[in-house]
């Protein structure tokens, strides 16, 4: 495996936590008033600048919309959000295998496009982490996604995107 595969593998891996927390996140907990820092806001930050950070300049990238300002006061809907999500995850398979991660970054303070990735996935998996913390008190259960056991690494070929999720797979199984 090279170091392009590795960051894919791992991106995916983080997603896919991030990704089981917004789905078992029960309605009340998702725009729970007495948080500071909305649920739903937080997986959205996280996977704003995931997006932001994967950015290859000229190839593809659209800005996202904030969606703080065009309704402010209102939670965005967990569809909106694994739509985001899954827009992400199709942008790492797509993106990541066309950087120059030797080359600079443009963001200041990180070195290198290489160190930008792995910056961006420990955002990932900070606020997710954060998500899974305030899901465990709700007695949420929640797994641990490694590139291993869930996924087989993402491929990209001719432009497109196969992703097969293990646990998925075996669902359509059944």
């Amino acid at each position: 495996m090279n170091v392009k595969e590795a960051l894919v593998s791992q991106y995916l891996a983080s997603l896919a936590m991030l990704k089981q927390a917004i789905v078992k996140c029960p309605p009340h907990v998702w725009d729970d008033p007495r948080e500071k820092d909305k649920f739903w806001f937080v997986a959205y930050h996280a996977l704003y600048y995931a997006h932001v950070y994967l950015k290859i300049p000229g190839r593809d990238y659209v800005r996202w919309r904030k969606p703080r300002y065009e309704n402010p006061g209102e939670a965005m809907t967990r569809s909106q959000v694994l739509a985001h999500l899954a827009q992400v995850e199709r942008e790492v398979a797509v993106q990541v295998p066309h950087m120059k991660l030797d080359g600079s970054s443009g963001h200041a303070g990180l070195l290198s496009n290489l160190e930008l990735q792995i910056y961006n996935i420990r955002h990932i998996q900070q606020h997710t982490g954060e998500l899974h913390q305030r899901l465990s008190g709700y007695n949420v259960r929640l797994s641990w996604a490694s590139a291993r056991q869930n996924f087989r690494l993402a491929r990209v070929q001719g432009g497109r995107r196969r992703h097969d999720d293990s646990a998925s797979t075996k669902e359509k199984r059944k």
